[in-house]
């Protein structure tokens, strides 16, 4: 699906708009000229519906230069093996995120508590793999784009969001971060901190950017700044940003 000049939904699941598996997050694909960028890989279940709609759009999966991953809970890192082994792109993620796929731990990831609370299917696993560390600050041109990594944990350890930067607009892939109207996405796992979700809160508003890009539940096109601003001045008043969660039952 198409959602504005360079950028296309090629994977989304029921806390999106039900594009391909139940399971997997949204899934960006950024037109940068001669090459694509994929932003995160989806659970994995089904990566051939995926690579459908990549062919549907009239692009290759040998387009895509690099797979960039904000994190790796199951539903945005469960198809980088499989995705990675098909277009032969370079997967790039936060330093620490590298470390948990080289050694495939699902603890780190938070997957193997997620199988047993049945939030994925018995057997669920992220594969192990390379990731290239794309450290806070660090800058990737492909062709007419740049990506910027941005260091945002709260929402767990090791998250990246991306600020891509096209000759018209700029993006902000926001991952699991900050949500339209200002939500975030608490969770009862080890590495998820209200603190450090105020610093992102803070670092994302900071950004200048058009679009915000979450992984789930919307996007807006033209207004993003409104978002990330809502969640700072929740947590500038001491409170808590509303769960992005919360508007889908």
């Amino acid at each position: 699906m198409q959602i504005d000049e360079r950028i296309y939904a090629v994977g989304s699941g029921w806390a999106g708009c039900n594009l391909t598996n139940h399971y997997d997050c949204d899934i960006y694909l950024v037109d940068c000229g001669e090459k694509l960028v994929m932003i995160d890989a989806g659970a994995g279940i089904a990566v051939e519906q995926v690579e459908k709609l990549i062919h549907f759009h009239g692009f290759s999966m040998r387009d895509i230069e690099f797979i960039l991953l904000t994190h790796t809970h199951g539903d945005h890192a469960g198809g980088a093996k499989k995705l990675q082994s098909l277009t032969g792109a370079e997967l790039l993620s936060h330093p620490d995120s590298a470390g948990y796929l080289k050694s495939g731990d699902q603890k780190k990831m938070s997957v193997d508590i997620a199988v047993e609370r049945g939030l994925y299917p018995p057997g669920f696993k992220v594969e192990p793999c390379e990731a290239r560390p794309f450290k806070d600050g660090e800058t990737i041109q492909v062709g007419q784009v740049s990506f910027t990594a941005i260091d945002t944990p709260g929402h767990c350890s090791g998250h990246n969001s991306y600020l891509a930067a096209t000759p018209k607009k700029r993006y902000l892939f926001s991952g699991d971060s900050v949500f339209l109207g200002g939500k975030i996405s608490l969770q009862n796992l080890w590495d998820c901190s209200l603190e450090a979700y105020a610093g992102t809160a803070r670092r994302l508003n900071e950004q200048e950017f058009d679009a915000l890009m979450p992984s789930h539940f919307g996007i807006d096109l033209s207004e993003g700044k409104i978002h990330t601003r809502r969640a700072e001045e929740i947590f500038n008043q001491l409170g808590v940003p509303g769960q992005a969660s919360d508007g889908r039952s």
